[in-house]
């Protein structure tokens, strides 16, 4: 279990999002049913993240995720059916270690996405707090095709750390403020000015 170092801080900020998700839906300040996702689970190689009723398949299509551990990096996978075409676990996104891959997932598909549903309230898109900074202090990019074979890629990577480093489909330099986030910080950074967020306590973390 190693190597799937942060799995638990990141069970207990889905479930915490999940609150958030159901709480909202409770005081009918939710654009669509809760929660977003059921209980991840880890599936030999491969942690699956469950769609619930809030992503449920409709006219649109739907979406199921999972992080795969690759040996040498995790990556996240996404299958499902957009416009009337199929896609079968493709990745989206490279990272070195598990955590850096779960708070990833969790601030992109799960944070941001609650927000962007919050009823009556328009909440600020955190992510674009560090848009235009560039990379995080002690984070570096170097120019190289991504584990897909993409040619005009980047690799991003903690200079003091080499080992730490991730890889999106798209340029992406605010991930890497993402990432230097601890647990607490994280969940509490993307639940700011959410209606209700005092009802919903934040879990105790590792980390």
């Amino acid at each position: 279990m190693e190597s799937w170092h942060g799995l638990a801080d990141f069970l207990s900020s889905m479930q915490y999002w999940s609150d958030i998700q159901n709480t909202l839906a409770g005081a009918g300040e939710f654009r669509s049913a809760a929660p977003l996702y059921k209980p991840p689970y880890l599936d030999g190689d491969r942690l699956v993240i469950p769609r619930g009723p809030g992503n449920a398949e409709d006219s649109d299509g739907y979406t199921d995720y999972s992080i795969l551990d690759s040996d040498d990096y995790f990556s996240i996978r996404s299958s499902g059916r957009s416009r009337g075409n199929l896609y079968a676990d493709s990745p989206e996104s490279w990272f070195g270690m598990f955590r850096d891959a779960a708070k990833h997932f969790l601030a992109r598909e799960v944070a941001l996405t609650t927000r962007l549903r919050v009823q009556g309230k328009r909440l600020e898109l955190v992510t674009r707090r560090w848009k235009s900074l560039g990379l995080a202090p002690s984070w570096t990019e170097v120019a190289q095709p991504n584990p897909g074979g993409f040619v005009d890629s980047k690799t991003y990577f903690r200079s003091d750390e080499p080992s730490r480093f991730y890889i999106t489909v798209n340029p992406d330099t605010a991930t890497s403020f993402i990432l230097d986030l601890n647990w607490r910080e994280l969940n509490s950074t993307f639940s700011e000015g959410i209606p209700g967020i005092e009802h919903v306590p934040l879990p105790n973390f590792t980390s």
